[in-house]
């Protein structure tokens, strides 16, 4: 019984904290609200330099250079 009892305040335990996180959370969220739509950044003056190829924004990866064998 006293195991029982032990588990039983541990399960309480845990749910305490993970109640009070939710409780801080929400309040959190309700204090600080996000924006809904995101500001957009500002247009840059000129287009980036393009390292490959000279198309415009390039690519991520070159080509790989393969030998044929």
């Amino acid at each position: 019984m006293d195991e029982f009892l032990g588990l039983l305040l541990l399960a309480a335990y845990i749910l305490a904290i993970v109640g009070l996180a939710a409780i801080v959370t929400y309040t959190v969220i309700r204090i600080f609200p996000t924006e809904r739509t995101p500001k957009k950044p500002d247009e840059p003056k000129e287009p980036p330099a393009s390292t490959a190829g000279g198309a415009p924004g390039g690519r991520l990866f070159r080509r790989a250079k393969r030998g044929t064998a």
